[in-house]
């Protein structure tokens, strides 16, 4: 039965490495010259091999222009297929781990800021030790970029807060856990004198928030009602290491995950003792659904659900 996996996923690996690989190059550089180089081979064996792919679809797939080779409809619709191809052949590779033994493969891993100085950089070496030979291209990016790069097949597997939309329902939106929100400012704040903190105290102070985020849009509604308008958002990024330091060095506050808090204290800031902030977001792990089951994903999967609960 190994056998006959380890011969389809080869098959499928040939296919790819053959032309649609090829194709890629092409598509993603829309230059021979540059393509050929970015490949590795010479320009008359990527033509011949642009020409035998387009011979068996039986249309062009580019058409040269005065910036370059642009996509021909045919060619933006295989672009989508070869993505998806290339992404689920790499993944089957990496799933027959005790077959290729770790040699090689790629994963491409999306997480949420605040994952990120928190808990992915432990799940990161985890998944090192356990597929060596893959190589890792990890980045971080809110919610809504995450998704949409899912979406587009630039990345295989992301981890985030739930998007306030569902996903197409040939991906998988698997929970890991939920995070509490908080909020906090620098050591010495004035909100910080009182024992506990009113929701209409916030509003003489300025919000450091991350960038176009709906559910604190949404929250904030819940939280504060119609009053919700007063609160002054004078900063929106995407950036933990911005939104620290400008609260660090400012009477700004900010609403951050509980995760992020111990960075924050590291940074010089306090919890703002908020009873009424009752916030929670749950952190997904999301994939195409024909990804889910693979070794590497799992992996992940497994990794944040035993740091959740350990």
């Amino acid at each position: 039965m190994v056998c006959i996996q380890y011969k389809k996923v080869i098959e499928m690996r040939l296919l790819v490495s053959r032309h649609l690989e090829n194709f890629l190059a092409i598509y993603e550089a829309r230059n021979m010259h540059r393509a050929s180089g970015s490949k590795g081979i010479t320009q008359p064996a990527l033509t011949k091999s642009l020409k035998t792919l387009e011979d068996d679809i039986g249309s062009a797939l580019f058409v040269r222009t005065p910036w370059g080779l642009e996509p021909t409809e045919a060619g933006q619709t295989l672009y989508r297929h070869a993505c998806t191809i290339d992404q689920e052949a790499r993944f089957a590779s990496l799933n027959m781990n005790n077959v290729l033994a770790g040699r090689g493969g790629k994963i491409r891993i999306g997480v949420g800021p605040g994952l990120a100085v928190s808990s992915f950089p432990k799940i990161l070496v985890d998944f090192r030790r356990r597929f060596p030979g893959v190589q890792v291209i990890a980045q971080t990016g809110l919610t809504s970029q995450l998704v949409e790069e899912l979406l587009r097949d630039t990345l295989d597997v992301i981890a985030t807060a739930r998007p306030p939309r569902d996903l197409p329902e040939h991906f998988s939106r698997s929970p890991l856990f939920p995070i509490q929100m908080a909020a906090i400012a620098r050591r010495g704040h004035p909100l910080l004198a009182p024992r506990t903190v009113r929701g209409e105290d916030l509003f003489e102070y300025g919000c450091v928030t991350f960038q176009e985020s709906e559910d604190f849009v949404k929250q904030t509604r819940q939280l504060f009602g119609a009053a919700a308008d007063k609160l002054n958002v004078v900063v929106e990024t995407n950036s933990i290491s911005v939104m620290l330091d400008m609260v660090a060095s400012t009477d700004c506050f900010a609403f951050v995950g509980d995760i992020i808090v111990p960075r924050a204290i590291q940074a010089g800031l306090e919890r703002l003792h908020l009873p009424d902030l009752r916030w929670e977001m749950i952190i997904d792990l999301m994939c195409k659904r024909s990804l889910a089951q693979t070794k590497p994903v799992r992996a992940l999967r497994e990794g944040w659900l035993h740091q959740s609960f350990v």
